[in-house]
């Protein structure tokens, strides 16, 4: 049976959700409602034996599909875009911290303008305190020219994500019949 990327993604993610449901004999036998107690743990015994090792081989069907999910990740070029996608998340993040959400410097002018008021204050009499003038590094040029490339990061990976939607949909991988058994099995095809 043939699938997409993308359905195929979908079909482990559904057998990892049925994996983690409680399976449907219990794990304990209340023996004062029964007379051959002995009997009926043996018999639930069996039965939740056999949920468990229904589970087990969602288990190797599931990771069966994520081994073909990522072969054809790598071979269809899946693999490179993610690490792309990753690379732009991280540059744009790191742009956002180091620059876009820092003070802007103001123009020259006004710095000229505030830097002589202090110097004033600190030469006054009176005036015994520490003067200090802290400036940003990020003038309004700068600031600008990092968010235009912020906005052509998210381009990219606006770019990045169709491509990666194109393989995922025509991407084709064909699951062993195994693992067809059991997602039929477990009414998830």
């Amino acid at each position: 049976m043939k699938v997409s990327l993308r359905k195929a993604n979908a079909l482990q993610e559904s057998l990892n959700e049925a994996i983690k449901v409680n399976p449907r004999t219990e794990s304990e036998v209340d023996v004062l409602n029964f007379d051959m107690w002995k009997t009926e743990i043996n018999n639930v015994q069996h039965r939740y034996f056999e949920d468990v090792r229904s589970k087990l081989e969602m288990v190797e069907s599931r990771f069966a599909i994520r081994k073909e999910i990522a072969n054809h990740n790598t071979l269809s070029g899946v693999t490179d875009l993610l690490g792309e996608l990753a690379q732009v998340d991280s540059m744009i993040t790191t742009i956002q911290r180091w620059i876009l959400r820092q003070t802007v410097r103001s123009s020259d002018e006004v710095l000229e303008k505030k830097r002589m008021r202090r110097m004033t204050q600190a030469e006054r009499a009176d005036y015994d305190g520490y003067i200090s003038m802290d400036v940003s590094v990020i003038g309004k040029g700068d600031h600008d020219h990092w968010n235009e490339r912020v906005q052509e990061l998210r381009r990219t990976k606006a770019s990045i994500n169709d491509q990666l939607l194109e393989l995922n949909i025509k991407t084709q991988i064909e699951l062993p019949s195994q693992v067809v058994k059991i997602l039929k099995k477990e009414n998830l095809i």
